[in-house]
């Protein structure tokens, strides 16, 4: 029984990165050509497309936390349908401040460059 209701998580918790990670492709991807062509009235579907990826990470992040999963070690397992043992477990509990960090200065920065990088091809091909 835990092992189907584990396969069960599993597939959902991949179910649902996998929609999330669409959704911020096509949110980051989208930004420059909406308020591009769009000027303000941009706002409306770049907000939409905001308040549905936030809607799945959030679905993502409940998953995460009902299995007590956030190191990306621990992720892995996770999917795999494995546990960590107690030792590994607690030195990714010591490492999660650290990632967190990381993850938002890392994410900001791709976020960043590819937007710059829309916003200079539409303007070179478009001008």
């Amino acid at each position: 029984m835990k092992e189907i209701i584990s396969e069960q998580e599993i597939k959902k918790f991949n179910y649902y990165g996998s929609i999330y990670t669409v959704h911020l492709a096509v949110l980051i991807i989208s930004a420059v050509p909406l308020f591009m062509w769009l000027g303000r009235y941009a706002y409306i579907p770049f907000g939409i497309l905001f308040i549905i990826t936030m809607y799945w990470a959030l679905k993502v992040e409940k998953l995460k936390k009902k299995n007590d999963i956030q190191t990306y070690k621990e992720i892995v397992a996770f999917t795999e349908g494995k546990k960590l043992d107690e030792l590994h477990k607690a030195v990714e509990v010591g490492k999660r401040p650290y990632q967190n960090i990381l993850k938002v200065i890392i994410s900001a920065g791709v976020t960043a460059m590819v937007c710059f990088l829309i916003g200079v091809l539409m303007h070179v091909f478009l001008n």
